[in-house]
């Protein structure tokens, strides 16, 4: 350690010198052994000896030197894009031959390992990690207070207290307690006087009450006290400044013993950049003396803000660092205070001729008003982010001696000007990183972490298009010569564009990448005069703020004004993107970098040992290396030099951006420098990247042998940083076709973990298979069931035979994270081998697997149940060119754009590149650029199982390929431009989960290139959903936009193109976004099952004609009989009553969603209308629905049996069903809802098709389907009719010849021939029946609305499938397009609760003069279905005596409204 004394002491005190030297060190040995960290140095030792000893403790702490031109808050970077013929010199396993002797000799004289004690003492540390906290333990007021627990649903707060049902929260408090304590003390004294005690009792009472009066009066006192003053200090915190005495006089004592510390630190970090920054002509820059003196720096005074955000604190500090005075203290008085001092030795010359010259910088002063804002976080180290602003400029003095030292020195500030200037100078520096409003930010998180300060977050691409209306003059005349500097915060430049010689309105066009730390700052973009032999001129700057970047990763089209002394000097217009960096993921426990080919390279050269110097005279060299990466001669990086050493120490980062990381090879050349000769190469080594990082990660090896030269190695550390660009995770060159289908059969669980056991209750399982962690697909959810039985077939598409899938089973949490309950592996290779006997078929199936597996739980090795499944593999055909097209990325276009150029600097010569981010062609200038793209480096691609060789596989046609029915689609989904950020989900057929889902879109401009895929059962008969969702994957869905489309006009469209689709806003269909995706189709022969197939599910129309030969009960006879249909044990339609009859003639139509024919049990019961008693059962008859044929009437005659009386009584009926994809809805219950339409349209003639289920659909229609009038239709569909709605004419029947007569056409017009009517007229609205609802057993009841008339049914019993029979009479025109609907469920105590919503287009169902009854099923937002009757009567008017409604129908359009007659809904908060 330098000593703090002054010179004059040293040489007045020779002795007393050696002594406190001596004193010194051993308070470092006492230190060191207590196990402190002591820095010491000597001042006559080299530079880079210092910082070998310093940068132990601060390798991730230092900032970049100003030498290389890496200044906080980014850079410009280099891109390497992969190497052109450049042959690594070095493998990884070289570096094992060079350490082997090494890794020996360490093992030889590393000492055994001491043994581990037996046994500790009590109270010791364990030695492992502390067990966890339980979930359901309660720490930390947050905690307690419950205050992070989402709220409940409404309905759903079971464990609600009466208080809290009928009291407002101003009642809350402790008056009960109160109230209490009176009615005690009646009762008490009721009770003393009643059982005739006597006056002691009375006076226990008292002293009772009065004990409980006294103590709460007391409590509440002091409690309103405390909380009164802290009210009141807040005000004047706010208005006052405050001392901090107690503070100030800590730091007195605490800086006697730091200040040492301090001073070690700052000469170790300083010292460092002070030998790389000396300049040619000086031999060497060293620190001989450094000293903060004795007074320690002191606040002032302090102001506090309490009127912040509660994790926000902000405060204004007044500091200030003076030194002592001691012009009138004696000589042994001065010698205990010692004021701030610094000595730079200059040494100039070289080699014998050099001589050292004193700088001395002492009696430093300080004082300025800080502002210091604190972010607090929840976790270490609790303070997130410290910004500090000085609001006026500081006052700084100081005592400069540059010549003469301490005793002939002469202060600089008596030369008149120059200390002023001085001062103005240190103001325009720190101006703008720290003077208010500008504020220097410190990552304290980032700090602790471990992480670099000059660390990149991402990458910046800017494009600076254009200037227009520049407002500037040359001197002496002309028009200026004007090019782009940009920077950040005005600090020091990182780019500059050309000059563009002599205009108003250049046109530069070029691109810059910037790596930035932090998106916190202004990008700066400064306009200057370029002149040739004078200074440049400057015209003025713009600013953009980055952190608009968080909101939307891409800014195009920016236009920002130009500004010089606050005046207008022009527009300036430029493309800013943002590349962030993607942070670690979690896979088994352990964190994992997503794996991708373009990222930023950190480079670290730590040192080198052993050099060989036989081609220096002195035998000593002044290494430096320089970094190469490609076949590019210049150098992206060069380290500082480091003097007369041959084992030298630089610890200098680097980085640069790589586009392509498996072609990369990195170049390090360690050089010795000459001064003004040129500098020889002392050894050199190449790289692969990969090869680099490997070593890194696995071996932890960082140590490489030097090529070129006798001796020598380099220490070299690399870090890997993944950007968030297009096609990064799931690309084109990432993706590998599938070589088959597994098929799943999961049909049940037995035993399952019940985690729900403790609020008693039972799980809510499903099954979800994942394949590399990603989810592929899922069973639907069994409620409070641990013995769930699935029965549903998922196919899985699989890649290789070293694939797993991991079926977990999950438990399903409504307003939570789902948990699991375990899971079952199965590999691939179990199921299929490689097959060279078929030429069409690479991998064939080995066998069936039939298993019960148990269930492992996560994080141990127990298991709890069994998973009951079937799996198959099925192969794909061996197809040749199933791949896209791998075109460039974006960094990749800009570098490649750039590269090509070769212009001039009036940007003449130009090269125009496609952009496929914005459909626009943008041009791009030089920059610099390593090598060519996509280069091989000695290294052989890796081959996969799915991959296809070239001169191996089948050619089809688009025409044979969509001959297949089943298989693989393959979307690559491009780029799209959306009204909303929101990620692409695409689903197929049914739609309950998504086939694939691409990472939600940093900007409405959407850069995806992310690979899925999907399994399709039937081509002809599939349907391709495309949803916007601008929820986060997981969460419940947020679906802003949707495409719904036939699945093989899609692959029409986009097999061997890019197409573009338009996804339609489900609210407003004004908010359109535009998708543009390309596919392929790889068939699998998938011999599908009869409940698989599309013909199996579909709408179902009953025509219910008569009875005959009804079981008579009553007395006379007679019947009173109505029917009641039920499927899979859900009552769906119940018929009109007929009284006194056994041949009742109904005459009724209703159609229902048919799931499953082949599983459904379909069942028609009729029953005997009692008024006084229960219904009694006439007979129940099974419909077997499995050999209906599709699109053809089928009339059938059901016989009625029952158990006592056998076969009593006919049903005569008539159906007719059509296949239809039935959407599943995704939520916690297994409900099935019709889709929108049918997929399968066949115009208005009924098919005579679809003979027998087996067959399918597929091979049937194939001359009708899917012959699309491309001319009308195009890419963009037409907008779908309003979904959830389905009707028909009352009384509809067959037509001639048992056909059915047509349905109406959804896609007809809306309000057919006649159109609505403009008068008002009658509208009858009959509520039948609800089924399907979502909460199940409910007591639910209806509201109906149009226009401002709002009716309500009466509520009934618990039941999911209620009956109400109750009718509404509306007046209805043009006016009032819609009937709004919502079911509530009735709440006895508290709000009645909305289990469903929908409305019914009126003009869509009924029309004058037309159909005036239908029959509409509703479906319902939330799940279930709504059956109404709509008739329509043009001739009456239900309003007609009240002339203010009419007039209020003709002119408003009808709305849920707020002046509605009945005031607000149930449950209507707003």
């Amino acid at each position: 350690m330098a000593t703090n004394a002054p010179q004059e002491e040293a040489v007045q005190h020779p002795n007393p010198q050696e002594h406190a030297h001596a004193q010194l060190n051993n308070l470092f040995t006492d230190d060191a052994s207590k196990g402190a960290t002591v820095h010491s140095f000597n001042p006559d030792t080299s530079p880079q000896e210092k910082a070998a000893v310093a940068s132990k403790g601060f390798d991730n702490l230092q900032r970049p030197s100003a030498a290389d031109g890496e200044i906080a808050g980014g850079k410009e970077v280099a891109i390497d894009t992969g190497s052109d013929g450049v042959v690594p010199t070095i493998t990884v396993e070289d570096a094992d031959k060079v350490t082997k002797e090494e890794q020996e000799q360490d093992k030889s004289s590393t000492p055994p390992p001491e043994a581990p004690p037996t046994s500790s003492a009590p109270g010791a540390f364990p030695s492992g990690p502390a067990p966890a906290i339980p979930d359901w333990y309660k720490v930390g007021w947050r905690a307690v207070a419950n205050i992070d627990a989402p709220p409940l649903e409404e309905g759903e707060e079971k464990d609600k207290s009466i208080l809290q049902l009928y009291l407002n929260e101003q009642f809350y408090g402790d008056w009960y307690h109160n109230a209490a304590l009176i009615v005690f003390a009646v009762f008490a004294s009721h009770f003393v006087t009643r059982f005739s005690l006597g006056w002691g009792w009375l006076l226990i009472i008292l002293a009772i009450c009065n004990t409980y009066y006294v103590t709460s009066m007391s409590r509440v006192r002091r409690r309103a006290r405390d909380d009164i003053q802290r009210e009141l200090i807040k005000t004047r915190l706010a208005s006052e400044h405050e001392s901090a005495d107690w503070l100030n006089n800590f730091f007195d004592r605490f800086w006697l013993i730091y200040e040492p510390v301090l001073s070690a630190t700052v000469v170790a970090s300083v010292d460092q950049i002070l030998s790389t920054s000396t300049p040619a002509f000086l031999d060497s820059l060293r620190l001989t003396t450094f000293t903060l003196g004795t007074k320690a720096p002191r606040i002032d005074k302090v102001r506090t803000f309490p009127n912040t955000e509660e994790d926000i604190v902000m405060m204004d500090w007044g500091i200030s660092f003076t030194p002592n005075d001691i012009s009138d203290l004696t000589p042994r008085q001065a010698a205990q205070k010692v004021n701030p001092k610094i000595v730079l030795s200059v040494r100039v010359g070289k080699g014998l001729a050099t001589a050292s010259m004193p700088i001395l910088i002492e009696d430093i002063s300080f004082t300025g008003l800080m502002r210091v804002r604190m972010k607090l976080m929840s976790n270490f180290p609790h303070i997130q982010i410290v910004d500090i602003s000085f609001l006026d400029k500081p006052v700084f003095d100081y005592v400069l001696k540059p010549v003469g030292g301490d005793t002939f020195g002469f202060d600089i500030a008596h030369i008149p000007g120059l200390s002023e200037s001085i001062r103005e100078m240190v103001h325009a520096t720190l101006g703008p990183m720290m003077y208010d409003p500008n504020v220097f930010t410190l990552n304290l998180e980032q700090l602790l972490s471990g992480t670099p300060l000059d660390a990149a977050i991402g990458v910046v691409q800017v494009t600076v298009e254009a200037a227009r209306g520049l407002k500037a003059n040359k001197i002496g005349g002309g028009s200026p010569d004007p090019y782009v500097s940009i920077s950040i915060n005005n600090r020091q430049e990182f780019a500059r564009t050309k000059y563009k010689h002599s205009t108003y309105n250049p046109t530069w066009m070029e691109t810059k990448f910037i790596l930035v730390n932090s998106l916190q700052e202004q990008l700066v973009l400064t306009l200057l005069d370029y002149n040739e032999h004078r200074k440049d001129t400057p015209l003025g700057a713009a600013a953009f703020e980055m952190n608009k970047l968080l909101e939307d990763a891409t800014q195009e089209g920016i236009e920002l004004p130009i500004l010089k002394d606050g005046k207008d000097r022009g527009l300036i217009r430029l493309n800013v993107s943002y590349y962030p960096v993607l942070k670690s993921q979690v896979v088994d426990g352990k964190e994992q970098l997503p794996n991708t080919n373009v990222g930023i390279v950190r480079l670290t050269l730590h040192q080198a040992k052993e050099l060989d110097a036989s081609k220096s005279l002195s035998g000593d060299l002044n290494p430096f290396v320089k970094v190469y990466v490609g076949s590019s001669g210049s150098a992206i990086h060069k380290s500082q030099i480091i003097k007369h050493t041959n084992n030298p120490v630089w610890e200098s980062p680097t980085e640069f951006l790589c586009s392509d990381k498996r072609s990369s090879v990195i170049t390090i050349k360690v050089m010795d420098d000459r001064d003004f000769l040129k500098d020889p190469v002392v050894g050199c080594i190449s790289m692969r990247l990969e090869d680099l990082l490997t070593a890194e990660t696995s071996g932890g090896r960082d140590w490489w042998p030097l090529s070129g030269c006798k001796s020598g190695k380099i220490r070299i550390s690399t870090h890997w940083k993944p950007l968030n660009m297009a096609g990064a995770l799931s690309g084109v060159d990432q993706y590998i076709p599938p070589i088959g289908v597994v098929r799943l059969w999961l049909q049940k669980a037995t035993d399952v973990k019940n985690v729900e056991a403790a609020l008693g209750g039972k799980s809510d399982p499903y099954v979800r298979v994942l394949v590399n962690n990603v989810v592929q697909g899922r069973t639907e959810v069994i409620n409070n069931n641990l013995n769930p039985v699935w029965d549903q077939i998922i196919y899985i598409p699989v890649h290789s035979l070293r694939e797993s899938m991991f079926m977990e089973v999950m438990d399903y949490q409504n307003l939570t994270k789902d948990r699991s309950l375990g899971s079952v592996e199965l590999h691939v290779s179990d199921l299929a081998r490689e097959s060279s006997a078929n030429p069409q078929f690479r991998f064939e199936s080995t066998t069936k697997k039939e298993a019960a597996d148990p269930i492992k739980l996560d994080g141990s090795h127990t298991y709890k149940g069994q998973l009951h499944y079937v799996a198959e593999f099925v192969p794909t055909l061996a197809l040749k060119h199933v791949h896209f097209d791998a075109r460039e990325n974006e960094i990749q276009q800009a570098a490649e754009g750039v590269s090509g150029v070769k212009g001039g600097d009036d940007g003449s010569d130009t090269r125009s590149i496609s952009s496929s981010s914005s459909g626009l062609t943008r041009v791009v200038t030089e920059m610099p650029s390593n090598g060519t793209t996509n280069g091989d480096v000695n290294a052989e691609p890796e081959v996969h199982e799915g991959e296809a060789k070239e001169d191996s596989g089948l050619e089809l046609s688009k025409e044979e390929l969509l001959k297949h029915q089943s298989g693989v689609i393959i979307f690559n989904v491009v780029s799209g431009r959306l009204h909303k950020k929101a990620r692409l989900e695409v689903l197929l057929d049914d739609g309950y989960w998504p086939a694939f889902s691409t990472d939600k879109a940093r900007s409405t401009h959407a850069q995806w290139q992310h690979v899925g895929e999907g399994f399709i059962k039937e081509l002809d008969f599939g349907r391709i959903w495309l949803r916007l969702n601008e929820s986060v994957e997981g969460d419940k869905d947020d679906v802003i936009a949707e495409w719904k489309g036939d699945a093989k006009h899609f692959l029409e469209e986009t097999i061997d193109r890019r197409s573009s689709f338009m996804l339609t806003d489900v609210d407003d269909e004004s908010k359109t976004s535009t998708v543009e995706i390309e596919a392929r189709y790889v068939p699998a022969p998938v011999q599908l099952e009869p409940r698989e197939s599309v013909n199996n599910q579909g709408v179902l129309r009953i025509d219910l004609l008569e009875g005959r030969d009804i079981l008579p009960a009553d007395r006379g006879g007679k019947s009173d009989p109505y029917a009641v249909f039920t499927l899979n044990g859900q009552k769906v339609y119940k018929s009109e009553t007929k009284k006194k009859t056994l041949h009742p003639d109904w005459s009724e139509n209703f159609s229902i969603s048919v799931p499953s024919r082949v599983s459904a049990d379909f069942l028609v019961e009729v029953l005997d209308w009692n008024q006084l008693e229960q219904a009694k059962s006439l007979g129940v008859g099974r419909i077997r629905l499995d050999d209906l044929e599709p699109f053809q009437g089928t009339e059938r005659v059901i016989n009625l049996s029952l158990e006592k009386h056998g076969d009593k009584g006919q049903v005569h009926l008539r159906m007719l069903f059509t296949p239809e994809i039935i959407a599943k809805t995704r939520k916690n219950t297994s409900t099935f809802s019709a889709a929108g339409r049918a997929m399968t349209q066949f115009g208005t003639l009924p098919m005579g098709a679809g003979k027998g289920v087996i067959q399918g659909v597929g091979g049937i229609f194939k001359k009708n389907f899917g012959q699309h009038d491309k001319s009308a239709e195009g890419l963009v569909p037409r907008a779908n009719p309003a979904p959830g709605q389905a009707s028909h004419p009352v009384g509809q029947t067959l037509a001639a010849g048992g056909e059915a007569a047509a349905f109406p056409s959804t896609e007809a017009g809306a309000h057919g021939v006649g159109g609505p009517p403009l008068d008002p007229g009658s509208l009858r609205v009959v509520v039948f029946s609800a089924r399907d609802l979502s909460s199940g057993d409910v007591k639910p009841y209806v509201v109906l609305r149009l226009g401002d008339k709002e009716y309500k049914t009466k509520h009934g019993n618990k039941t999911s499938a209620p009956e109400w029979n109750e009718s509404f009479t509306f007046a209805a025109s043009t006016h009032t397009p819609k009937i709004y609907v919502w079911v509530y469920d009735h709440k006895t105590l508290g709000k009645d609760k909305m289990i469903g919503e929908g409305d019914v287009e009126i003009w869509r169902h009924v029309s004058p003069g037309q159909n005036t009854v239908a029959d509409v099923s509703v479906e319902l937002r939330e799940g279930g279905h709504l059956n109404l009757r709509l008739e329509f009567d043009a001739d009456t008017n239900s309003n007609h005596r009240d002339p203010s409604i009419t007039s209020i129908e003709r002119h408003h359009p009808a709305s849920p409204s707020r002046f509605s007659i009945r005031g607000r809904r149930p449950g209507d908060d707003s």
